[in-house]
């Protein structure tokens, strides 16, 4: 339950703490006077989204706590589960500031905490009922929601859901492997061609380079024959050659040795350029017939370089980019072949999913009959108390007919079930059940929801629950009633609620005044905690106004005996 809200420069309020009781607690005031403003901090505490205008005029941070008193084993664990040094403590404090620059701060007993933990913990400790809900009543899709909810279906609509998730992505993967036939077998087409293609052509590294390089010589190889033959005759060949000379001077060095040993060096060096120079000239001469021009092994160059060229234009840059296009062909047309296998897998796969959507669906269908016939013939009863005497209630579950094991396409499914949900009123006698959505009467909508969540109320596990205005569209007429069913759902819960009729608020364990104030041109909002003489005068009020009087007291205390002696009754049941 929650014991404790403290409240610190929050729009109009300065700074409030509420200690609460267990059982009913009750809000009232005038219209305007700041009611909104405490289920407001309530929802910034448990991480509803907020901007900083909520902070209060000339302060530099709005903050809110809540102390809780944990008695739920459910509850305590679902915490452990979101905090990992949570003890099996008693108490939790939640903490939330926010500062002009939009900066929340959170935390769950001085442990710094993220916002959407503080919101996920938040729903375990509270469920806030606005006075505008009773509009998302006529929504299919919320009715649903309310019918899983009541019956305790959340669990079996979410293991559905997940195989219907997975179900579905499983077919996404199917379609995305199939791809088309034509497109997938023309890219089988493709990449065979380019691997073929490539390997077909027994490309070399660096061919290109030394192709190159080869055809450069064969275009200039005149040239270089005609100066290899000069260089080879002035050598050699020619009879004033170098090699000639060369002889001539070594032979007349040899005739002066006798006279001057000193000539045997300068001798034995020019011999050795002789030899040296004899070297070169055969090489020349050998070289001479090596670059023979040959115009066919040109063209078979200049072709084969073409088709590097071309290779270059589709597949990159160098050889190595065109392996490498070549390696990657390979892969994927490997992807592709091994998809056949694939969707062969896959296609089991989503066969034996769709089997268990149809298996969870089934359940999920059955349980909600159930559940749907148990709660109408529970808001029967309640409308009866609500002022229809004569309303007829039905839950219409409307299923596909294709929840069976022959089920080929999810299209007749969705994440909820295959099963549609109409909630059907008639409130006068010899009227048709008609949907609840083409109902005009907004009192009528509100009974049926107040009938709605006398039941979901004592079906949920959470430890507050907070009605705003719950007599919203309703006359004071049904007071009383609305008094005696928050009642009998405070007995298994903390109960807040904020109320404009005196009848419901004659109920409240604990009853809370709200007002306005002006000090200091700057506007004041304060809560007060009524003792029972206050309590008899608020009521008289609500009854009458400010012009109250002996009579709407009295009426006021008879309204208060009638809540005690229903509260003595409730003790003996």
């Amino acid at each position: 339950m929650l014991n404790e809200l403290s409240i610190s420069n929050f729009a109009l309020i300065d700074k409030i703490t509420i200690k609460f009781d267990e059982g009913l607690n009750i809000f009232t005031g005038t219209t305007g006077v700041g009611k909104s403003l405490i289920l407001g901090a309530l929802n910034f505490l448990l991480g509803n989204r907020s901007t900083n205008d909520i902070v209060r005029a000339g302060k530099n941070d709005v903050s809110v706590s809540g102390l809780f008193f944990i008695n739920n084993e459910q509850v305590r664990q679902c915490i452990k589960e979101h905090i990992d040094e949570f003890d099996d403590e008693d108490e939790v404090i939640l903490q939330r500031t926010l500062d002009q620059k939009g900066r929340n701060r959170c935390k769950l007993n001085n442990q710094p905490i993220t916002v959407s933990l503080l919101r996920k913990i938040g729903d375990i400790l509270v469920n806030i009922h606005g006075q505008h809900e009773h509009e998302s009543l006529t929504d299919p899709s919320q009715q649903l929601s309310i019918l899983d909810s009541f019956g305790r279906l959340d669990d079996l609509r979410t293991e559905y859901s997940g195989i219907y998730s997975s179900a579905i992505e499983k077919e996404k993967l199917l379609y995305s492997l199939s791809d088309s036939n034509g497109e997938r077998n023309q890219k089988i087409d493709l990449y065979n061609f380019e691997i073929s293609e490539i390997e077909g052509y027994c490309l070399q590294p660096k061919e290109d380079e030394s192709l190159e390089a080869e055809r450069y010589i064969l275009a200039n190889s005149e040239k270089i024959q005609n100066i290899l033959s000069l260089c080879s005759n002035n050598l050699y060949e020619s009879d004033n050659s170098i090699i000639a000379g060369l002889k001539e001077i070594s032979n007349e060095l040899c005739k002066i040795i006798d006279v001057d040993k000193g000539f045997e060096n300068t001798s034995d060096q020019c011999n050795q350029a002789m030899y040296q120079l004899e070297d070169i000239a055969s090489t020349l001469r050998n070289d001479i017939e090596k670059y023979n021009y040959d115009p066919e092994r040109l063209e078979h160059i200049e072709e084969r370089l073409e088709v590097i060229r071309g290779l270059k234009r589709k597949y990159g840059d160098s050889i190595e980019d065109i392996h490498s296009s070549c390696e990657m062909s390979k892969v994927k047309l490997e992807q592709l072949l091994k998809d056949d296998k694939d969707i062969e897998i896959v296609e089991s796969e989503l066969k034996q999913l769709k089997k268990e959507v149809v298996s969870a669906g089934k359940e999920l269908t059955q349980q909600r009959k159930k559940t749907g016939k148990k709660l109408s013939a529970l808001i029967k009863k309640e409308l009866m108390d609500l002022g229809f005497s004569n309303g007829k209630f039905d839950i219409s579950i409307s299923t596909n007919n294709n929840t069976d094991s022959r089920i080929t396409e999810l299209e007749d499914a969705n994440c909820s079930g295959f099963d549609s949900i109409e909630f059907m009123f008639s409130s006068n006698p010899g009227e048709e059940l008609k949907p609840l959505r083409k109902i005009g009467s907004g009192g009528e909508i509100s009974r049926i929801m107040l009938a709605l969540k006398r039941h979901l109320a004592m079906a949920d596990q959470t430890p507050v629950l907070v009605f705003d205005e719950i007599d919203a569209n309703i006359g004071g007429r049904m007071g009383r009633i609305i008094g005696e069913k928050l009642k009998i759902v405070a007995k298994a819960h903390q109960v807040v609620c904020i109320t404009h009729l005196p009848q419901i608020a004659s109920y409240a364990e604990q009853h809370f005044k709200v007002d306005k104030t002006v000090k200091n041109n700057k506007t004041f909002v304060a809560i007060d905690l009524l003792s029972s003489k206050e309590r008899l005068e608020e009521i008289a009020e609500m009854i009458r106004g400010t012009e109250k009087s002996d009579v709407t007291r009295k009426q006021a205390k008879e309204m208060m005996d009638d809540a005690k002696k229903f509260k003595k009754q409730m003790s003996t049941l």
